[in-house]
């Protein structure tokens, strides 16, 4: 009776026990492993070993972002073993990166975790004006006028239908014929560490459009530092380009506009109809600062 009474027991135990599993959730047996995490400034690169399995699918990263104050999760292919996250800061801490394998079924494994801070995240400056610089027909030089037509000064009265020519009548002018490409001058009246500039394109037919151009700083108008080459310019009739942003390594009061091919490439003149120069006013950001 005694040995009915403990068989009894026992299989009420291992009922009890295989009825309180179905309350926990089904994981499988897939974890990732050989985690490492290598710091960066303002990030980390995490880099993990392959899982062999064929069951396995993807591995999920997640992790808490103190400055969104979000939990971000990224998924990873099972191909992949290292993700880069960036956008992090060193004054938070460490942060804590959860992976999760699953299978093809959609179960997941077991999670684990590494910590890593990152390197101070670098400065950067943001633009906060773009001011334009006015320029009158005394500022501006060329080399190489077409006595005939386009005057210099129309590239600055503010009309998209006039516009500068440069020298292309040989023949009736040989004596005024320029040595060496065709460029322009412009005397900005003011030192700059930073600026850009637009022009326009002439509306008309005739006459050949700015390609390739040479683009040059100084800081008294007699010594020349090349600062871009600019190639594949707009090449249609009233189309517009706008500069990026040049940052001369010493304040630069002048700019040289010197063209090095046109939309003809037989011919060394060229035509403009507007150009604007801006000074550009950039504010240095630590985003380490609290």
């Amino acid at each position: 009776m005694k040995s009915i009474y403990k068989i009894l027991l026992l299989f009420t135990c291992s009922c009890g026990v295989s009825c309180g599993g179905d309350d926990e959730p089904v994981m499988t047996a897939l974890a990732v492993q050989g985690i490492r995490a290598e710091a960066f400034p303002g990030a980390i690169r995490l880099t993990w070993n392959p899982i062999e399995s064929r069951d396995f699918l993807y591995a999920e990263v997640s992790y808490y972002d103190f400055g969104t104050q979000t939990t971000i999760s990224k998924q990873c292919s099972r191909y992949t073993g290292t993700l880069y996250i960036d956008g992090l800061l060193n004054r938070y801490g460490k942060y804590r990166f959860t992976f999760t394998a699953y299978d093809v079924n959609g179960t997941p494994g077991q999670p684990v975790y590494i910590e890593r801070q990152c390197e101070k995240a670098e400065s950067y400056y943001v633009v906060v004006a773009e001011n334009p610089i006015p320029l009158a027909a005394d500022q501006l030089a060329t080399n190489a006028q077409e006595p005939s037509e386009g005057p210099l000064e129309l590239l600055v009265d503010g009309n998209p239908d006039t516009f500068f020519q440069s020298f292309w009548d040989e023949w009736t002018y040989p004596e005024l014929k320029p040595t060496g490409y065709h460029h322009l001058t412009f005397d900005l009246r003011k030192e700059v560490s930073a600026f850009k500039f637009q022009y326009w394109n002439r509306k008309k037919a005739n006459g050949s459009l700015p390609k390739a151009v040479n683009i040059y700083g100084s800081p008294d108008g007699e010594t020349w530092v090349l600062l871009a080459q600019l190639d594949n310019l707009p090449g249609d009739l009233g189309s517009s380009y706008t500069s990026e942003l040049f940052l001369p390594e010493e304040p630069i009061s002048h700019v040289k506009y010197e063209v090095v091919k046109g939309t003809d490439v037989y011919q060394p003149y060229f035509s403009l109809a507007e150009i604007e120069f801006y000074e550009v006013v950039r504010e240095l950001v630590d985003p380490e600062a609290e």
